[in-house]
């Protein structure tokens, strides 16, 4: 039998090796100080309580023989100022890390260690793929916040700027958000038009959370929310726009069917805007980005929908015109926005030279398999 053992003095790692894991372990440490301190409304109780000597901070509960630490990381981080003794939050926290501030991400944040994350049990979902269930209703409000919070990065910014641009926008008066969620998008649309009235159509757990969003902003005479499920239940006919935005993923294998649905739901002369995750238009992943990847496919169903040319003969096939596509970085990376004019309005151009296909980037039949 071989003998496997070794001189302890002679096991010696590459000390260049070692490093790139303690970054790995360092940086998951870095997430869950800065996690607690969200929990424990650090950011929230220093920005109210201004510049604060460190023993006043047991007051949120924390031992006293963690706290020069734990300020320290913060600080190391960026977050804090911590001299003297005294410690007061930074711009960067004042901006992104104070509840109260309209760019609030520690929603977002928090997301990722929480029990219902696709990434808290990452073995099960690669093994299983997103098939994996966990207990309770889905989409979470946790998860809808988070979401809400990544979308004003600029990506909500940019879909607004588009369908601005827009004539049918300056003469819609009614709008349907399918699935809608937090209802940011519908918000952010009737601030540009007033005169646009609009519907967020979600499953009934999600719209409790949609118009606590609506009424923080004011918006409650402008902006309904109702209860269904576009595959069993009609939202309403007769829109004269129609908004579904990262919707589709889980339908790619049904996007005539999907979308016939919804188009049921237009006014003959409105506009349909889609906005949805796309893979790259060569398929390929960048150097340095597979993180970001598996975090796009855990967002996306599984996978972003491929070939923006299969989307746009469905909808030529359904019998709309003058279909526009606008590509731009998302939260979570490339994306299109579709726009188009149901019945025929005209011709439009494709903006790319993308072709159709029967295959997908991962392989014949389905995105993902």
């Amino acid at each position: 039998m071989t003998d496997h053992t070794s001189h302890l003095r002679q096991v010696m790692p590459a000390t260049e090796n070692v490093e790139l894991l303690d970054t790995v372990v360092s940086g998951y440490k870095a997430y869950r100080i800065l996690s607690a301190a969200l929990e424990l409304g650090f950011f929230d109780w220093l920005s109210e309580n201004g510049p604060t000597a460190r023993h006043d901070v047991t007051a949120l509960g924390i031992n006293g023989m963690f706290i020069r630490g734990f300020l320290t990381a913060l600080a190391d981080m960026g977050y804090i100022t911590f001299d003297d003794n005294i410690c007061a939050v930074t711009p960067i926290a004042e901006e992104l890390l104070v509840s109260t501030s309209p760019a609030y991400q520690g929603d977002l944040i928090l997301s990722a260690g929480r029990e219902t994350s696709s990434w808290s049990d990452l073995t099960e979902t690669l093994k299983n793929g997103m098939e994996t269930q966990k207990a309770g209703l889905r989409p979470t409000h946790d998860h809808l916040r988070a979401v809400a919070q990544r979308c004003i990065r600029g990506e909500l910014q940019h879909v607004v700027s588009q369908v601005a641009r827009h004539a049918g926008f300056w003469d819609a008066r009614t709008m349907l958000d399918i699935g809608g969620g937090h209802g940011l998008y519908a918000i952010a649309l009737c601030q540009e038009n007033p005169d646009l009235r609009a519907c967020v159509f979600d499953q009934p757990h999600v719209v409790t959370l949609t118009r606590k969003y609506i009424d923080k902003y004011g918006l409650s005479e402008q902006i309904s929310a109702r209860e269904g499920d576009i595959l069993l239940d009609d939202p309403g006919r007769e829109y004269d726009m129609i908004l579904v935005s990262h919707l589709l993923y889980k339908f790619r294998d049904q996007l005539t069917d999907i979308l016939g649905k919804v188009t049921e739901s237009l006014a003959p002369g409105g506009l349909l805007i889609l906005n949805h995750l796309f893979c790259t238009p060569d398929c390929t992943i960048s150097p340095g980005t597979g993180v970001s990847e598996l975090d796009r496919a855990l967002m996306s169903a599984g996978h972003p929908l491929c070939h923006p040319q299969i989307l746009e003969t469905t909808l030529r096939n359904l019998g709309y015109s003058n279909i526009k596509r606008s590509p731009h970085e998302t939260g979570m990376g490339y994306g299109i926005l579709f726009s188009a004019t149901k019945g025929d309005a005209g011709t439009g151009d494709s903006h790319d030279g993308s072709q159709a296909s029967g295959y997908d980037c991962c392989g014949p039949g389905r995105c993902g398999n």
